[in-house]
């Protein structure tokens, strides 16, 4: 593990109340799920913005009232299409893959056949072809653009986004051109064209739209993940403020024993005041657009970040510290307000004094089965119960030992000390009986991962791979349609309701 580096001078935050975050819900449960894997037999490939409304209807009927969702934030108009939902371009705007063609104003008037059924025949398959997904998509949705480019409601909501919606617009544009490789852009390139600007800006509206139509049937918890690529927009907007020649990453542990390096580009926190925070509080204020609730993926990054220079491995990294009292107000504030409760994934190596200050602000921490050495009955009131999270084991593979990293299966005495269950229980009863117990523990809010729920050996992402596993590419293999009929599904909504939740 790296050395801590000197603590950055003292800086100015804007004068704001000191007061805590909006409250969080007393006794309830969700649904945490991974949305592009949320693919209904409509679907174009990938999960939606209509299956999450569908979903989300379904959810809050049987009992849930919250569904929390990998980040959304937008990639680049490129090819290959990024996959991962933690190195996006931005974490301003949202990833149009999310958009359901149909839905879209103008699609009527447009004969769409032969995209849509290429598409859905994509559903066939659970690894998604994010390339081709966004490529019928982009082709259906340019000729909609074409008969309806100008809906109701678009022109108040470009002007709401500013300069920042024109500069995102016009640099996807320039991505069309040039490839996403900012820095290798010619000099004197030419002025993006006006329509294909004002086709990325229409794109985000009806993100946008989609977005609020799913967000009116439940609770919504966005995801802010630590950091974004370091080729797309928000690394060119605010790139007189990051740190050159580094990465964001984390020391080795018990888990990653190698430690991770995340190839996120970090902010200069000497710089920060220059940019009057916007660079956060542009990240906080988008994910509390049409959510109730925010999870800060890494919440310690508010205190600290492990930065790794160029040439060097996790291991050579360093601590590098961040103004976490002004980062802390601004949080509170942005929670405020849009009336959204905050969690922290205060996971891994926490300093002590660091959740003093996140419960003080009122953010709930986060407990996992994996992580815990308690009963959940003993857990703190304030924070989320889980099992795991998209970068760790589900029940499924750590029951079954399926899980390809074999370290990881020493997790399965746990499983056995909370349920008690024999090695012939099936992994969807395992899965209902740890459930069980969270829904009975002290926790204000339980989650529980839809992978668990449909006996789902493969998680979300194993960190620190690249090819060897299909990272962010797996689709459930149920479609919704039969989720809400699922057995595992049904028996832990059963539980939630039993416990009162």
């Amino acid at each position: 593990m790296g050395a801590t580096a000197e603590r950055p001078p003292r800086l100015r935050g804007p004068k704001l109340p000191d007061e805590p975050c909006a409250p969080a819900p007393e006794r309830t449960w969700g649904w945490a799920v991974q949305l592009y894997a949320l693919r209904s037999r409509d679907s174009w490939g990938v999960g939606d913005f209509a299956d999450l409304k569908r979903f989300a209807r379904w959810s809050r009927k049987a009992g849930a009232s919250l569904i929390l969702l990998n980040p959304l934030g937008a990639q680049t108009p490129t090819l290959p299409y990024q996959p991962s939902p933690y190195y996006a371009s931005t974490r301003r705007f949202r990833n149009v893959v999310y958009l359901r063609v149909e839905d879209v104003e103008g699609a009527e008037s447009v004969e769409l056949a032969a995209l849509r059924d290429e598409a859905r025949s994509l559903n066939a398959e659970r690894r998604i072809d994010y390339d081709r997904v966004f490529q019928l998509k982009m082709r259906a949705l340019e000729q909609v653009f074409r008969v309806a480019p100008s809906p109701r409601g678009l022109d108040s909501y470009v002007r709401g986004q500013g300069g920042a919606l024109r500069e995102f617009a016009a640099f996807n544009v320039s991505c069309e051109s040039h490839g996403p490789a900012w820095r290798s852009w010619p000099h004197d390139r030419a002025e993006p064209d006006p329509q294909r600007v004002a086709y990325h800006q229409w794109l985000q509206f009806h993100v946008d739209r989609q977005l609020a139509r799913a967000s009116r049937e439940i609770g919504l918890i966005t995801d802010v993940s630590v950091g974004f690529a370091s080729d797309g927009f928000d690394a060119w907007r605010w790139r007189d403020y990051l740190a050159p020649h580094m990465r964001v990453g984390a020391p080795p542990d018990e888990f990653f024993r190698d430690g991770q390096d995340w190839g996120l580009p970090p902010f200069n926190p000497w710089l920060l005041g220059r940019a009057r925070w916007e660079p956060f509080i542009d990240a906080i204020r988008s994910a509390g657009r049409h959510a109730a609730g925010i999870r800060l993926d890494h919440v310690m990054g508010l205190f600290r970040l492990f930065w790794i220079p160029d040439g060097m491995t996790a291991a050579q990294g360093a601590y590098v510290k961040y103004p976490a009292p002004i980062l802390l107000s601004l949080l509170a504030n942005e929670s405020r307000r849009a009336k959204a409760f905050v969690i922290g994934e205060d996971l891994g190596l926490v300093e002590p004094t660091v959740r003093g200050h996140l419960r003080k602000k009122g953010s709930l921490s986060y407990r996992l089965v994996w992580f815990e050495g308690s009963e959940p009955g003993r857990w703190p009131h304030d924070a989320v119960a889980a099992v795991g999270t998209h970068d760790l084991p589900t029940i499924a593979g750590i029951w079954t030992r399926s899980e390809p990293e074999h370290r990881l299966h020493h997790l399965r005495d746990k499983l056995v000390s909370l349920t008690h269950l024999s090695d012939e229980t099936p992994p969807v009863e395992v899965a209902v009986a740890a459930y069980r117990h969270l829904a009975r523990g002290r926790p204000r809010i339980v989650l529980v991962a839809m992978e668990d729920a449909l006996g789902v050996h493969e998680r979300p992402n194993v960190p620190g791979t690249i090819d060897e596993f299909p990272n962010w590419r797996l689709a459930l293999p149920t479609p919704v349609e039969d989720i809400e009929h699922a057995d595992g599904v049904l028996r832990i909504v059963a539980e939630m309701k039993a416990a009162g939740r």
